[in-house]
């Protein structure tokens, strides 16, 4: 059983409204303030970013890849663009060549931004995620894996500190490794990721 797995979690609810986290009319959790640096900075990042879903699974099928499709739900409701997805098992070398074609770009799709990655952060001989993408990562982003292990906790407790979640820039791109579980997904992607991708882009673009 994995991380977020417990018996007790609800099942994932999918993509919430702007103002279902705080009440209508209230800031969302983690939100800047009006008039912050980090509020302006969000406010000039592009609305739309090019986006792709990777599931890195010896076992999932497009037919239930659930936590890819939390992804794909997150992306879209936050305004973004999926220009592409993909399934690959927990190889090394299979998902460094998955992420370098999503970032590169081919076939008539366009090169994607960001790629939100879904499985192999755990800890078991087969998850080879983290290690890969640290070793492709040119400027890890620290707070990401942070945030993410501290909202666990809240949440799981102690056994968050099993998660090895990350996020870096990779060829210009940004690269976040989320866990396998839909629940794990939903809280990267509504607490930290689709929140901040305009931000970050605008970062990259200086």
């Amino acid at each position: 059983m994995g991380l977020h797995d417990h018996p007790h979690v609800a099942a994932d609810p999918g993509p919430r409204g702007p103002h279902d986290a705080g009440g209508h009319g209230q800031r969302p959790a983690g939100a800047p303030a009006p008039g912050t640096p980090a509020h302006e900075h969000r406010a000039r990042g592009p609305a739309a970013v090019r986006c792709f879903a990777l599931t890195i699974s010896d076992t999932k099928t497009p037919a239930d890849d659930a936590s890819g499709d939390v992804i794909r739900a997150h992306l879209a409701a936050a305004g973004h663009a999926v220009v592409g997805s993909a399934i690959v098992r927990d190889d090394p070398p299979a998902i460094e060549a998955a992420l370098r074609g999503a970032i590169a770009g081919g076939d008539g799709r366009p090169p994607a931004q960001v790629v939100v990655a879904t499985g192999g952060t755990g800890l078991t001989s087969r998850d080879s995620t983290f290690e890969v993408v640290s070793r492709l990562v040119e400027r890890p982003i620290p707070g990401f894996g942070e945030l993410f292990r501290m909202l666990s906790w809240e949440e799981i407790g102690s056994a968050a500190m099993l998660s090895r979640a990350t996020a870096g820039v990779v060829a210009g791109a940004v690269v976040f490794a989320l866990p396998g579980s839909p629940h794990g997904v939903r809280l990267a992607m509504e607490r930290l990721v689709a929140p901040e991708l305009g931000h970050l882009l605008e970062q990259l673009a200086r």
